[in-house]
């Protein structure tokens, strides 16, 4: 078989092509456990000079396939997959210094994806064992769950088969569910019935669209929360999803009050952008611009007691990074209405 023609036959048959991908990923894998058999090779690695190594790896198997070394290429920057192969072939890198083939993985938007690259391995290293081994195979094929915490991450087991993924889980096929429209709504349509289906067999509750009974299932409706918890709630979803809210963008915000704290709200835009026209201090404004002055004070106090730091760092790592934290959140709101020129300074004055 003629060397270096890897993008001319998948042209011309994709399955070919990722035949010889899969074969490539294995050669590479078998290639880095006898490195790390042998030698101290890997031992030390961060996850970085992990990716570096990969790709030292993969270009030495490039040999006898239909790969060629400058096929191989480390993204830069943060970019989805770690390293792209022949412009239409990717792989992603993750480790662990613990001895488990367990991770918490990538997230579940994947709006840094590299244009054209459809398929994609995965490449584990086990660093915390002895000797250090590394495991490869199909991206979706080793991912089992989303975590609940913070953003959405898929949570990686490279042991699992494949009718334990999450993909299996939810009914849908990995590529349908990353290039769907929405694929935010597919999780929470899977975790409220996951919710639902462990309550019931935790304990006889009745659940329907109208009435919540369960203690770890909340149907956010009048009565539900006092005002306080309601405000609480609200200033966080503020923090987190400033640019998303302000326009009408409740995908995310929805997503993390189900996954975070089992908590369903159907009717999102009354919390913040129902009502016409107000006015203040001469200025005609959206509704909204009310609730967020009332609601800047609990903004500024949950900043500075640093109480949800980690949901920051993963939904609004911007804000995360920021020196004045307040004041820059202060500002990622003020841009959303550039119309309301004195709205920065309102918040700033709180």
């Amino acid at each position: 078989m003629e060397t270096g023609n890897i993008i001319a036959v998948y042209n011309k048959n994709k399955q070919v092509a990722l035949q010889e991908f899969d074969s490539l990923m294995h050669k590479t894998s078998a290639y880095m456990n006898e490195t790390a058999r042998n030698t101290s090779h890997y031992v030390g690695c961060d996850s970085k000079l992990l990716e570096k190594e990969t790709v030292i790896a993969m270009k030495e198997q490039c040999k006898y396939t239909l790969f060629k070394p400058d096929d191989i290429q480390l993204i830069s920057g943060q970019r989805f997959p770690d390293i792209v192969a022949a412009n239409h072939f990717g792989v992603e890198v993750k480790s662990t210094k613990e001895n488990k083939w367990v991770s918490t993985g990538s997230s579940i938007v994947e709006s840094t994806r590299v244009e054209n690259v459809n398929h994609i391995y995965m490449l584990f290293g086990k660093l915390g064992g002895n000797p250090v081994e590394f495991k490869c195979k199909p991206y979706q094929n080793c991912l089992y769950d989303i975590a609940v915490t913070h953003s959405p991450r898929y949570l990686i087991d490279m042991e699992i088969s494949q009718d334990k993924t999450i993909f299996s889980k939810m009914g849908i096929e990995y590529d349908k569910f990353r290039l769907s429209e929405n694929p935010i709504n597919t999780v929470r349509t899977y975790y409220l019935k996951k919710i639902k289906e462990e309550k019931r067999t935790a304990m006889p509750w009745w659940i329907s669209d109208d009435t919540v009974t369960s203690p770890t299932l909340r149907l956010w409706k009048v009565g539900t929360f006092d005002k306080e918890e309601q405000n609480l709630y609200k200033a966080k979803l503020l923090i987190l999803f400033p640019s998303e809210i302000c326009n009408s963008n409740y995908d995310r915000a929805t997503l993390w009050l189900c996954v975070r704290h089992s908590i369903i709200n159907t009717h999102f835009r009354d919390l913040f952008t129902a009502g016409g026209q107000i006015q203040i201090e001469g200025y005609y404004c959206p509704a909204i611009i009310k609730r967020i002055l009332n609601l800047a004070p609990t903004v500024k106090q949950l900043l500075s007691e640093h109480k949800i730091s980690h949901d920051i760092e993963d939904n609004n790592p911007d804000l995360f990074y920021a020196d004045d934290k307040y004041a820059h959140w202060v500002l990622q709101v003020s841009k959303q209405y550039p119309q309301i020129k004195r709205l920065q300074n309102w918040l700033l004055e709180v």
